[in-house]
């Protein structure tokens, strides 16, 4: 059972849950198999043992790095709070009630809006603030959050645009 689920406070619903962009995958398991083909050319070449283990176990070291991170981290909405809790085995949560968010700014790339990621950023109540790390679909995500904030009568609030003057 997920982080998300064993928190979920008396009648708390999970709306959703943020998933991490594709390619983030791509680059765990491309650095495995690229670390695995050089290991396997390298001990061809060299007949060398020793490297080619370096070599394989250099690319396990990227892969299991990148992958428990996204195993670690769980992003969720639910009808009373966002959530962002990170690691294993220590962990770190942020939690920020619906009604306590002020500003919600999301921040995509020109190549983040091409390949469906993005950053957003969460202002609430006082010093309280999340910075939600970079997710696929961010404005599905955003839009999920607001619709749950208009839920609890939470009007919707983003950050004002730069005004020139002129």
């Amino acid at each position: 059972m997920s982080y998300l689920h064993r928190i979920l406070g008396q009648n708390e619903v999970l709306i959703s849950r943020a998933r991490f962009p594709w390619f983030y995958y791509l680059g765990a398991w491309g650095a495995l198999m690229l670390s695995l083909a050089a290991a396997i050319g390298l001990h061809n070449s060299y007949g060398s043992l020793w490297l080619a283990s370096l070599a394989a176990a250099a690319g396990l070291i990227v892969f299991f790095r990148i992958m428990i991170w996204i195993w670690t981290t769980e992003i969720g909405v639910t009808n009373q709070r966002l959530i962002v809790k990170r690691g294993f085995p220590s962990r770190h949560t942020h939690e920020m009630e619906l009604r306590a968010i002020e500003e919600i700014e999301l921040d995509q790339s020109a190549l983040g809006r091409l390949l469906e990621y993005g950053r957003i950023d969460v202002e609430g109540t006082g010093d309280d603030n999340i910075k939600v790390p970079a997710i696929a679909h961010p404005l599905r995500f955003l839009r999920i959050v607001e619709t749950a904030m208009a839920a609890i009568g939470k009007p919707r609030r983003h950050a004002a645009p730069s005004k020139s003057i002129g």
